[in-house]
């Protein structure tokens, strides 16, 4: 809000990942099941078609960050599946009664499986829109180093897959689908390879994320340029003045992924004996984002403010402004003295 930043598929796992907090507690408390359920359905809808557009808006939205809108839908999906079961004891202790057995069927026929089939597209829709993101940001992304952001492919197909198992459940349920119906045998097969490749993925990710994990908490900062504080960044003043906002369509890495890029990250180091925190960019990634090296960033802040300067004064356009001011280019890239 304060940065006037639009919805991105990393915040599905602060928002409809509440679906999965909202199957856990139905086992304990209904309606906090079934509250926690209907804010994060509410959740999906503000955020997820914004941020399914802007992926394929913004081509500079990483691949990582793409592949994280999978477990939007799949989070809900699962997560929907208890407005599926029955309530309270009584309730299930009721359906052994025909009548109002036959009575909860049909309502759900009627009114639950239409929204879970909205929500199997909607899985549906994601992976095939993760698998093309993927694809047109593969050249780039594989010239990156390792990082923990790479992780970030293992829990989204995980998702999926669980949602594809909650999906065939209610499926065999309620639909009058024949058993041995094409589109039964297709949901299998599909629930089976996503299961082998996200098991297989997940275990290879994981063992290299542990394999790199000692680099990566013992960063060697003695020759690392000082970066400047988050405060002091010319792309944090735009952003407090709201010049910097992200748009729908926009050919610019977003503002608040160059501010955390140019300010880096607080790491713990050892000195003089004692455990300290210094700035670094040595850092490999951001969250879900992998940090530019000083080219890119370089590149990537001068379409940034070259995008503000036209949006203030259009006459500007054929005019070329240097991205970083005299004092902060010495500092951050030329100056020797902020080396450590």
């Amino acid at each position: 809000v304060v940065y006037k930043t639009l919805p991105e598929p990393s915040w599905f796992p602060n928002t409809t990942g509440i679906g999965l907090a909202a199957a856990k507690v139905f086992l304990y408390w209904t309606i906090g099941g079934y509250c926690l359920g209907i804010f994060s359905i509410i959740a999906f809808f503000i955020f997820y078609f914004v941020a399914l557009y802007r992926i394929h808006a913004n081509e500079k939205i990483t691949a990582i960050v793409c592949w994280v809108q999978l477990s939007g839908p799949a989070v809900i999906l699962y997560g929907f599946t208890i407005f599926g079961q029955p309530g309270s004891d009584e309730d299930e202790m009721a359906l052994m009664i025909p009548e109002k057995k036959e009575h909860f069927f049909r309502l759900h026929r009627k009114y639950y499986m239409p929204i879970i089939h909205l929500f199997f597209a909607c899985c549906m829709i994601s992976m095939c829109s993760a698998l093309y993101c993927l694809k047109t940001r593969w050249k780039s992304f594989r010239e990156k180093e390792f990082s923990p952001a790479h992780v970030g492919f293992c829990a989204p197909l995980i998702s999926h897959t669980n949602a594809m198992q909650a999906y065939r459940s209610s499926l065999n349920k309620f639909s009058l689908m024949p058993s041995d119906h094409i589109f039964k045998n297709a949901l299998y097969r599909y629930w089976t390879l996503s299961l082998i490749a996200g098991t297989i993925l997940t275990l290879s990710l994981s063992w290299k994320f542990f394999k790199h994990l000692p680099v990566w908490c013992e960063i060697d900062v003695e020759d690392d340029e000082i970066p400047p504080e988050p405060d002091n960044t010319e792309i944090t003043r735009l952003l407090q003045k709201g010049e910097a906002r992200d748009a729908m369509n926009q050919d610019y890495v977003s503002a608040a992924v160059l501010q955390a890029n140019e300010s880096g990250a607080l790491v713990r180091v050892l000195r003089d004996g004692k455990m300290k925190y210094v700035r670094s960019r040595r850092m490999p990634s951001m969250g879900f984002d992998l940090v530019m090296n000083t080219s890119e960033l370089m590149s990537e802040r001068e379409r940034l403010l070259s995008s503000v300067k036209y949006a203030a004064d259009p006459d500007t356009m054929n005019t070329r402004g240097s991205s970083f001011d005299e004092n902060m280019s010495s500092s951050f890239i030329h100056d020797p003295n902020a080396i450590r």
